[in-house]
């Protein structure tokens, strides 16, 4: 590794590092910026997804697209996950653009705090790893669906409606964050 890494061996840093940046397995690529502020804890995922580093250092976005590669993200805490009808070419720019004010919002509220964003934010289309997950957290088939899916407890929030507007977004926001909305089991 032509690069700078903590030798496997140095279990004392190893296992200071593991608390400070909430490590739970290898390989953990972690990026930070000149002062040793995180800039992504997704490294390894963002590596893989542009291998040409042409988005280097890979500052976090405030939505994604749910892929393969990054689906692991998932098992981080909570996160809301717009599902959509992506058969529709525009409908999964238009989730993003839809949640992405939102989702800046609540990063910038929190970053203010020194805290991090207690949700990530996803849109998910059509394809057998949403399907996946659908069946693993047993949602209906149904586009838009919204929800939050809290891998690590198990739960899942759903909210069912015609239209998903930014309000409807931000009130299901604001009630997760207020833990006004009651937990469905996975």
């Amino acid at each position: 590794m032509p690069w700078v890494a903590v030798p496997y061996a140095d279990e004392a840093r190893r296992s200071r590092l593991n608390r400070l940046y909430g490590i739970q397995g290898i390989p953990t690529l972690i990026v930070l910026d000149s002062k040793g502020d995180m800039i992504t804890r997704q490294g390894r995922v963002e590596v893989l997804n542009d291998i040409e580093c042409r988005e280097f250092p890979w500052h976090p976005k405030p939505v994604l697209e749910l892929t393969d590669s990054n689906a692991v993200q998932l098992n981080e805490g909570p996160c809301l996950v717009l599902f959509v009808d992506s058969e529709d070419d525009g409908e999964s720019e238009a989730a993003k653009q839809l949640i992405q004010p939102i989702a800046e919002k609540i990063i910038a509220k929190y970053k203010a705090k020194e805290e991090e964003a207690p949700l990530l934010f996803f849109v998910a289309g059509e394809d057998d790893m949403t399907d996946s997950l659908r069946d693993y957290t047993n949602l209906p088939e149904a586009a838009p669906l919204l929800t939050i899916l809290d891998m690590s407890a198990r739960a899942k929030y759903v909210m069912d409606v015609e239209e998903i507007t930014p309000e409807i977004v931000e009130a299901f926001v604001s009630d997760f964050l207020a833990d006004k909305l009651k937990p469905e089991p996975i």
